[in-house]
């Protein structure tokens, strides 16, 4: 399975998470939990393309231009559901992206010790839910935690487990329903197909996703205004 073979399986399963709210019929199994894989493989792209990006300024321009340009569109989409006073997820990838930067280059060039990262970690989460990103502390962690682990996949498979067991545990707290735990599973479950992940970048989408994004959202809301 390559880079390609990711980013399509994560664009298909986030318009099957997004279609149910400008299309209410289609609210089913399907859409309802499949749904809940896209954002679990799309954090683990930005960590891909951190490792293999020939240029790091121009990736981090790619991010913020598409995130500015996403941003109207976004919050559309958002008003189907009621929450749009938020910023879109490309925004969220890209603090997942300062997270894995500062670690890096503050580790291996200045030396800080575990603690001093993790205070610098701690405070960019606190940001990220201040400005109320998507996804909040746990989408910018998600990128962080699958990039880390990258070379250690069963690991990898565990260590998100339990991130993601922890941001659902208020939820099952409140609601121990069957509902929350297939979300769960589901959103688990793209590390497990990651086990299928032969390193190679396949087709080239340099700029496929970062336009479908913001495109499939106006579509979607331009269908609910039918």
């Amino acid at each position: 399975m390559s880079i390609f073979s990711i980013k399509l399986i994560a664009c298909i399963t986030m318009v099957l998470d997004h279609i149910k709210y400008a299309i209410p019929q289609t609210n089913h199994f399907i859409t309802q939990y499949l749904g809940r894989m896209a954002f679990p493989l799309f954090a683990f792209l930005v960590g891909e393309g951190y490792c293999h990006t020939s240029n790091l300024k121009k990736y981090y321009q790619r991010l913020i231009l598409f995130a500015i340009i996403s941003q109207l569109p976004f919050m559309l989409f958002r008003t189907l559901v009621g929450q749009w006073k938020m910023l879109n997820i490309l925004f969220t990838l890209l603090f997942g992206l300062v997270a894995i930067t500062l670690w890096d280059k503050l580790s291996k060039k200045n030396g800080l010790s575990i603690h001093a990262l993790i205070l610098i970690m701690i405070g960019l989460l606190l940001f990220g839910r201040v400005i109320n990103v998507d996804y909040g502390w746990y989408g910018i962690l998600s990128v962080f935690v699958l990039y880390r682990l990258r070379d250690k996949k069963v690991i990898r498979i565990l260590g998100f487990a339990i991130l993601t067991g922890i941001y659902y545990y208020p939820r099952i707290l409140v609601n121990a329903s069957l509902s929350n735990f297939i979300s769960y599973f589901c959103t688990v479950l793209p590390t497990i197909l990651l086990l299928f992940y032969n390193g190679k970048l396949g087709k080239k989408t340099k700029y496929g996703y970062y336009i479908f994004y913001p495109a499939h959202m106006l579509l979607l809301y331009a269908i609910s205004l039918i």
